[in-house]
């Protein structure tokens, strides 16, 4: 009986301890409400190398991307519909982000540049992103390099000096370039979509934004960075698919 004592105040030492414990990881561990990350629009248009639209359009995308990953692919109608619809209002920038998890995301995005040199970046991008599952699937980087080449003789590029172009690693700095920006905004994964700076959490909210900010643009030509704020936050009812990993070397 002498030990009562002991053993209630051993019990609820190790209650307050558990109560203790449950608190601590509470309040530690809660996730505050993400915040629309919102960065210098100039920033990520700045040395743009194949931009679409015009210069002054109301509204800017930018794109993060990578041309082996399986979620680009899926995104890339997305941007089209709006480049579509309204030319006269949509600019979009497209910048490489290849992620490790691809083997010739990096070749790839070199490739997209080398026929950028004949204006024909965009109808590149399209065969890069139709033929994906193609060229994903073969075995060797010399065979992925054969049927780049094989590509840019379909759009009438000089496939010789595509051939020694794609061999020199010519356009890698160009690349890295975009990657690095990519990171220093944080970006762990493709695609990763900004509208006037204003990032997206889901590629499938581009339409219905866009479609917002044009028609804000034409109700009132000065609308305010908060208003297209208000704009974003509204279209993000759909969870972000995109494909994750660590940037390619």
């Amino acid at each position: 009986m002498k030990n009562i004592p002991l053993l209630i105040g051993t019990i609820v030492g190790t209650l307050l301890l558990i109560v203790g414990v449950a608190f601590f990881f509470s309040s530690t561990q809660s996730t505050p409400e993400t915040e629309t990350q919102v960065v210098d629009a100039a920033m990520l248009a700045a040395d743009a190398r194949h931009p679409y639209g015009p210069e002054d359009a109301a509204v800017t995308i930018v794109e993060f991307s990578d041309f082996q990953c399986p979620s680009c692919r899926a995104a890339s109608p997305l941007v089209k519909q709006v480049m579509n619809e309204y030319p006269e209002d949509v600019r979009v920038i497209y910048r490489h982000f290849p992620l490790g998890s691809f083997p010739y995301s990096q070749l790839a995005a070199q490739a997209s540049e080398i026929a950028g040199e004949n204006d024909l970046f965009w109808e590149y991008h399209d065969l890069l992103f139709q033929n994906q599952a193609e060229w994903s699937a073969l075995r060797s980087e010399g065979a992925v390099r054969d049927i780049f080449v094989t590509y840019a003789g379909e759009l009438g590029i000089d496939t010789e000096q595509f051939q020694e172009k794609i061999q020199s690693n010519e356009y890698q700095d160009e690349v890295l370039a975009d990657r690095a920006l990519g990171n220093s905004l944080n970006i762990t994964g493709t695609p990763t979509l900004f509208v006037n700076g204003q990032r997206l959490s889901a590629p499938n909210q581009l339409p219905s934004l866009v479609e917002a900010i044009v028609n804000a643009e034409a109700e009132a030509p000065e609308t305010s960075s908060e208003e297209e704020l208000e704009a974003t936050e509204s279209a993000e009812n759909a969870e972000p698919a995109q494909e994750e990993g660590a940037a390619q070397l």
